[in-house]
């Protein structure tokens, strides 16, 4: 059996409280920028991590999304409640550009796919606004009125499109055609170019799919939106030539700037399935070897039901509707083969469960809660860590029983 570790390539520690966003560059497949509550930005290197390549810092307030520039590999942006940073690795730790973005905190924020200057950001103050940050002025190109709290805010693959996801009241995506027009002067929702309905609960993400390649300056892909929400189904919308003509795209038109696929030459690699048994003959487009493909039936994210292939009709990609089994989302519990303590080595707790009163959860506080009176600052980075830890203080203890959620060990 393979051990519990072999599936953990790299641990990344460098902050002390909640991470809220990772991003891979674009243009380098081992380097990923982090942020955190704690108000750092972190670039990590994957191939050195044992410790961050590059640090930045707000100071006054903790990050909320960070994305490395589609056009430029020296520029990064992050959020800090209603201010948006913008960072050059090459200028040290001060900022290129802040802007005091938004009335409420930002919680998006996305490059412009082919201007490297342009970025929009969104918030719950129900705006959407689009900045161009080598200008000096302070008041964003264009901003949009949305009917909703925007939760995010990203520009398709494809043309001059904006796909907005509501935070609360309302389970649609929509789609927006960013470049100002006469009727969109006059209102908001003359921007708004389609609705994606379908989904009776709050949405929680969305990607696209996309196939076809751009050869010889021409753009011939197609696209299809992947969406997925709290009613736990996962839902796939077509998108028709109809809908791309409406922000501006027609399938095989001239390129006329590099579009750069973020990750492009990466090594495939999941662990989802066990090395050991896991099955397939697709190979590695940069070592010729086999990567695996699938979900093992013993995985922990079984309970989502996707067929192998997607069906097609009519030449163009189906749309459908996959549910999520009734236990999807929750922690798997471990195999009986397996030792509770070693399967738990990595497991990170998204909220914790209710603690004793009077008890802090710290490193101090396993073992003596009397030593602090007061603890916020001193907790343990992950699960792993507080559990771990207990195992290592204790042991020649055996545990009987472990409960993740609420972090008990008897």
């Amino acid at each position: 059996m393979v051990d519990s570790q072999a599936s953990i390539e790299h641990y990344l520690h460098g902050h002390s409280r909640a991470i809220t966003d990772i991003n891979f560059s674009a243009h380098h497949p081992d380097i990923l920028a982090t942020c955190a509550v704690d108000s750092y930005v972190h670039c990590w290197d994957l191939r050195h991590p044992s410790r961050a390549a590059m640090t930045f810092c707000d100071w006054f307030a903790g990050a909320t999304q960070v994305k490395w520039n589609r056009q430029d590999s020296h520029i990064l942006a992050s959020s800090h409640d209603k201010t948006l940073r913008i960072w050059d690795d090459r200028k040290g730790a001060y900022p290129l550009r802040s802007i005091e973005a938004h009335a409420t905190k930002i919680y998006g924020v996305d490059w412009n796919r082919t201007e490297p200057t342009k970025v929009v950001t969104c918030s719950l103050d129900k705006t959407i606004k689009f900045w161009e940050y080598s200008s000096d002025s302070n008041q964003p190109v264009r901003t949009i009125n949305a009917p909703f709290p925007v939760w995010r805010a990203r520009h398709t693959p494809f043309g001059a499109g904006l796909l907005a996801m509501p935070q609360r009241g309302d389970y649609s995506l929509h789609l927006y055609h960013r470049q100002e027009s006469a009727e969109s002067q006059q209102s908001d929702a003359m921007a708004m170019v389609h609705r994606f309905d379908g989904h009776e609960g709050q949405v929680k993400e969305f990607l696209w799919r996309a196939r076809g390649s751009v050869q010889d300056s021409r753009d011939s892909r197609n696209f299809q939106l992947v969406s997925w929400a709290t009613d736990r189904m996962l839902r796939l919308h077509r998108v028709d030539d109809t809908l791309l003509a409406k922000v501006g795209y027609v399938r095989g038109q001239q390129v006329e700037r590099t579009i750069p696929f973020t990750r492009k030459d990466a090594i495939y690699r999941s662990f989802r399935s066990d090395p050991a048994t896991s099955t397939g003959d697709i190979r590695d487009s940069r070592t010729g070897g086999p990567f695996r493909l699938g979900l093992h039936r013993n995985s922990g994210i079984s309970g989502i039901s996707i067929r192998k292939h997607f069906p097609a009709i009519g030449g163009e990609w189906g749309t459908g509707e996959y549910p999520l089994a009734p236990n999807a989302g929750k922690q798997a519990r471990p195999r009986a083969d397996i030792d509770a303590i070693s399967w738990m080595k990595g497991v990170k707790i998204g909220k914790r469960g209710p603690t004793q009163a009077g008890m802090e959860q710290s490193t101090s506080s396993v073992l003596s809660p009397a030593l602090r009176p007061n603890l916020q600052w001193d907790t343990f980075d992950s699960l792993a860590e507080e559990i771990t830890h207990l195992a290592d203080t204790f042991s020649k203890v055996t545990f009987e029983d472990v409960r993740a959620p609420e972090r008990l060990v008897s």
